[in-house]
């Protein structure tokens, strides 16, 4: 069975598959929004199958962020991916390959693009003022710490 990973690896449809858009969507029950997990589990199933896994997903995720524009929506799956992305890595060994880190070895203008985006997005949050999905922005950011990423909004 071919993974959407790999649907989104041969059409180089990267942004879409880490947006979770069109027929990379992975409807989460309770919330009818996207369920990036999902799309993660699916990705390193294919990525076990390949000789250069850390390549690949590099490649993959450079051509997401430079997508990345300055909207809530985008901010919010740029930082459910990375998330996904550190706490699938602790259990999925093709994700630290060869030393790989997805975040912290990029250039540093995509750091500065994901700091500008999780700025964005805290900023954002606070106009609105909604306490929960200020309290839920912290929480994900501490679980993202836990799991050994970095602090987002400092690259």
């Amino acid at each position: 069975m071919i993974t959407n990973f790999e649907k989104a690896h041969n059409k180089d449809e990267f942004p879409d598959y880490f947006r979770g858009t069109g027929i990379y969507f992975t409807k989460d029950p309770d919330w009818d929004t996207q369920l990036h997990i999902i799309n993660w589990q699916g990705l390193c199933s294919f990525l076990k199958t390949q000789k250069n896994p850390e390549s690949i997903l590099e490649n993959a995720f450079k051509k997401y962020i430079t997508t990345i524009n300055k909207t809530v929506e985008d901010a919010n799956g740029l930082l459910e991916n990375i998330g996904c992305y550190y706490y699938m890595r602790k259990k999925i060994p093709s994700l630290a390959a060869n030393g790989l880190d997805l975040v912290r070895d990029i250039s540093k203008s995509e750091k500065r693009l994901i700091s500008n985006s999780m700025r964005f997005l805290r900023q954002e949050l606070n106009k609105a003022n909604n306490t929960q999905d200020i309290e839920l922005y912290n929480r994900r950011m501490t679980r993202l710490l836990e799991d050994g990423g970095p602090n987002l909004e400092s690259l």
